[in-house]
């Protein structure tokens, strides 16, 4: 049975199945006429397309050593056929004869069995031939992806009039990208947008970024929306505003608003480099708006323009994108048909004033549901009357009863405040960084937080734990029952659950009344297979050392696995060296030994390091282990710690025992030191690098760092880093020297 068509017909149909038949049913992972959807493949294949000199060879075989897929080029496939040089074949035989084989041999790759999917490189003119534009269009539809590999055409133009090992195109570059632009852009599922040159750091964060979007692709994941989150509408006209203030924008928000309408410019080549701006500073999904100015927006362009942005969120991988209910049907489906891995926001703006009861609320919401199609509807509506509110929860409360789905029910204005507090999902709000909110009634995205902890709409009791052994010391209980007394959350607890046994764990993690933990050794990778999400950092670090507790629409508990050791080791090592940067003008080159699970993280935050010199490298006692490591993250392994010079930084992951491995030459040049190690009165590495005058880092610093991002996640409220700060030097001791390191958390208390 068509389900929209029984919703027309006989619209209690599905709820008559659950109350009078009770069936249970599930909701669909992607609607049936979605373009690009799950098809048949179980090992999608990962198909890079664009110009020549784009980066589709180079990133294309790194990211498919960090997905460990086979590669392949079919510019080498292609010479291995022919028997002989490119260019050679083009001279005797032609353009076309070489596109036919182009076409051939992508064919050969669709059809090829082996159950496991690779990253395919092709060649720049692979869009050239209906036929191969057909190959591309079925591979979609069976759910390969297709990534449009881009890079600023200046430097492609550069490249390709200076590569001498291929044939010369036979018209100027300009004219060929003219021609192609849009065939590629028919033909791809996904945008990347390259933006480094030689500089190794950005290449690195090209890899980086193009593994997320891909990863996110082939396991065809779609952000999940749950209970109690917030965003902030970013009103800037130019992301490289969000951009530089991206970390504190993120605390306490659940997502980012990119207001297209509002930004300076709107060619689709500057808003692919907004967009890889905000992406690149910031974690957090992305939610596309375009608002059009009778919805509240300062979009003013045709139907035709307001659906070609929209798709192009689609396209660069946003995690939602708006689609507003003022457009005609045509328009609607035409996005939602394309949604890809996008989470589509069905919505609806009144800025008049009028008074909707609770039935015209509902009304509009079912209007909005688009038959199905859309993933989370969205109704704000401004309002001089304080009873708007109770109609718009009311129906809200009537409308997911119903369908299950998220709904978001805003009253904009001074007197729909409290509607901006009740609201369930993703609820919009602004920044103090914000040059404006950019709608009327908007509260910081904090206000939102502290109001529905105090108000009582977060739940009253929650327990939290720490999962692992040996724990008996640890200062996280100590820490985070400071925070919640200090945020006035007096029904939270934090308490040590001491045990190797991942059932043992799970059973307290699936108590009702269980909030979030952290998670240390043995158990950060034993608890992973049990989180129903994972973020992109836990899944990259894969291991977990933070659990949060979110709730679905339909009441579903969601276990969301995280890792905040690396923030906590970028940001420290981070601000030490771009101070020593500020004095040399210089990078530090750096080095992580050890290779154990705090390495990875480690050596995922190094990577994002600004300041720091890429490749990183690392030395660890069993070469293998460390060679390993370095592969992965695309760092350099060494064989031995004697004799290295210029090392600028050191990060020790190794345990206090070991301290010798790391000898006193390697002190000697006064480099910035973390010991992630711990113990009573000071760690032996410790001890060495201050008395070598080393800048140190001592390990309980870094304990204290990541549990204030832990802190905040479970929370969404700044973390009180002075209760924490103070909370973890009584616990330490004035031996361990943190009372000193972390006085300026601690002043004023």
């Amino acid at each position: 049975t068509e389900k929209e068509c029984v919703e027309k017909t006989y619209p209690e149909f599905w709820d008559h199945l659950r109350s009078k038949l009770g069936a249970t049913l599930h909701p669909a992972t992607s609607h049936p006429e979605e373009e690009g959807g799950a098809g048949g493949v179980k090992s999608p294949h990962v198909i890079l397309i664009g110009m020549r000199g784009a980066g589709k060879t180079t990133m294309g075989k790194e990211l498919a050593r960090r997905m460990k897929r086979g590669f392949v080029d079919l510019d080498d496939a292609a010479v291995a056929s022919i028997g002989g040089d490119i260019g050679g074949f083009v001279k005797a035989q032609g353009w076309p004869a070489f596109r036919t084989l182009e076409a051939k041999l992508l064919g050969e790759v669709l059809e090829s069995g082996g159950g496991e999917g690779k990253v395919v490189s092709c060649g720049g003119g692979i869009v050239e031939t209906e036929e191969s534009r057909r190959l591309l269009a079925a591979a979609k539809r069976s759910g390969h992806v297709v990534v449009h590999v881009r890079r600023n055409f200046g430097e492609i133009e550069a490249y390709l009039t200076g590569d001498p090992s291929r044939p010369a195109l036979p018209e100027p570059p300009s004219v060929v990208w003219a021609r192609r632009e849009s065939l590629y852009t028919e033909s791809c599922s996904l945008e990347f947008l390259c933006v480094s040159g030689s500089d190794e750091a950005t290449m690195e964060d090209d890899h980086a970024h193009l593994l997320l979007l891909v990863d996110r692709a082939v396991r065809r994941s779609r952000t999940a929306v749950v209970r109690g989150t917030v965003t902030i509408s970013l009103t800037h006209s130019d992301m490289r505003e969000a951009a530089r203030d991206a970390a504190k924008l993120e605390k306490g928000a659940d997502a980012l608003e990119m207001r297209v309408d509002l930004l300076g410019e709107r060619s689709e080549e500057e808003l692919r480099q907004q967009h890889s701006l905000l992406r690149r500073a910031s974690s957090l999904p992305i939610i596309w708006t375009v608002r059009s100015k009778p919805q509240g927006g300062k979009f003013e362009g045709s139907e035709g323009e307001y659906v070609k942005l929209l798709r192009l969120g689609v396209r660069l991988g946003c995690e939602f994108v708006d689609v507003e209910s003022c457009w005609s049907g045509g328009a609607k489906a035409s996005v939602l048909k394309s949604k890809g891995i996008s989470v589509a926001i069905a919505s609806y703006h009144d800025f008049a004033e009028n008074f909707y009861d609770a039935p015209a609320i509902l009304k509009i919401l079912e209007k909005l549901r688009e038959g199905g199609s859309a993933d989370v509807v969205k109704m704000a509506i401004k309002t001089p009357k304080p009873s708007q509110v109770s109609e718009m929860d009311y129906a809200l409360t009537k409308f997911m009863d119903k369908h299950k789905m998220p709904a978001v029910g805003l009253c904009m204005g001074a007197a729909g405040k409290q509607s901006r507090v009740t609201n369930n999902f993703l609820t919009f709000s602004t920044h103090p960084l914000m040059p404006g909110a950019a709608a009327p009634g908007q509260l910081f995205s904090s206000e939102v937080k502290r109001l529905r902890q105090e108000l009582g709409l977060t739940p009253a009791v929650r327990t939290f734990f720490l999962f692992g052994s040996p724990i008996a010391k640890s200062a996280s209980p100590a820490m985070h029952n400071a925070a919640f007394k200090d945020l006035g959350i007096g029904g939270w607890t934090y308490d040590r659950c001491e045990t190797t046994d991942i059932k043992a764990a799970l059973e307290v993690i699936n108590r009702e009344e269980f909030g979030g933990g952290s998670v240390t050794m043995p158990l950060k990778e034993d608890v992973m297979p049990h989180m129903h999400e994972l973020s992109d950092s836990a899944r990259r670090i894969a291991a977990v050392n933070t659990i949060i507790v979110r709730n679905l629409a339909d009441g579903t508990r969601v276990l969301v696995g995280d890792n905040t050791d690396w923030v906590a080791v970028r940001n420290l090592v981070e601000e030490k060296v771009c101070s020593r940067r500020l004095r040399t003008g210089q990078d530090c080159t750096a080095i992580l030994v050890g290779a154990g699970g705090t390495a990875k993280a480690a050596m995922y935050a190094l990577c994002k390091t600004k300041g720091v010199k890429k490749p990183i490298l690392i030395y660890n006692r069993t070469a293998s282990r460390g060679q390993a490591l370095a592969d992965e993250f695309g760092a350099k392994s060494v064989s031995s710690l004697e004799g290295l010079s210029g090392v600028g930084v050191i990060v020790s992951t190794i345990p206090p025992e070991g301290h010798e491995a790391i000898p006193d030459s390697l002190l000697a040049g006064n480099p910035i030191m973390l010991d992630a190690s711990y113990m009573p009165g000071g760690a032996p590495l410790t001890k060495r690098a201050e008395a070598a005058g080393c800048d140190v880092i001592v390990g309980p610093h870094m304990l204290f760092e990541q549990a204030t991002y832990q802190s905040e996640r479970w929370t969404g409220r700044a973390a009180p880093r002075g209760a924490m700060a103070a909370a973890a030097a009584r616990h330490f001791g004035p031996d361990s020297g943190l009372s000193t390191v972390l006085a300026h958390e601690m002043h004023g208390l």
